[in-house]
């Protein structure tokens, strides 16, 4: 477990900080636009994309290493953030620009969280696959809660920018537990 346990709390990190940036977003959107459609269509935006990954998802984490699989998904997420807040930083952010984003990641969101879900059997042993289910479970619903939470807490003091600033942070954290931790290739 202790494999798991080291990628299971770099995904922790990196999935509040990640809630982090998409509340701040909200509100950013919402300070823009006043608008529940503008905040509806990101959402939507980030969906749209995981369905037609979710036909072929499978497939290339079968073929492809997972351990990249998922490094690429969490560089990929990074990269938009970094691109999203500098966008910011420079007053060139645009409601398209978080269309956009959102598109890309939740294509990659599909894939990465496969990858994931397949190396869990390949590093936990079966008698504690319920146990990592259960810190599956909390990686998800406790992002959800205290990502969220958090951003509403340092939004008026950091901004933007600053809640940006600690999502590459915890990305930095989940590349690196990940970077480290041997994940097995199955044949």
């Amino acid at each position: 477990m202790r494999i798991f346990t080291l990628i299971w709390c770099g995904q922790l990190v990196s999935s509040i900080g990640s809630y982090m940036t998409f509340f701040a977003l909200t509100l950013w959107t919402w300070e823009q636009t006043g608008s529940a459609t503008a905040l509806a269509l990101i959402t939507l935006c980030l969906k749209l994309l995981q369905i037609p990954t979710a036909l072929f998802a499978g497939m290339v984490v079968d073929r492809f290493n997972r351990k990249h699989l998922m490094l690429t998904g969490d560089g990929i997420s990074a990269g938009i953030t970094l691109g999203v807040g500098l966008l910011y930083m420079t007053q060139q952010l645009q409601l398209w620009h978080l269309y956009l984003a959102a598109a890309i990641a939740g294509g990659f969101m599909g894939i990465q969280g496969l990858a994931y879900q397949a190396s869990v059997a390949l590093i936990v042993p079966k008698a504690q696959y319920t146990r990592a289910g259960s810190m599956g479970a909390v990686v998800h619903y406790g992002s959800n809660i205290a990502g969220p939470a958090l951003a509403g807490v340092l939004y008026p003091a950091i901004g933007l920018s600053g809640i940006v600033g600690v999502d590459l942070a915890t990305f930095a954290i989940a590349f690196f537990t990940l970077l480290v931790a041997p994940i097995p290739q199955p044949p």
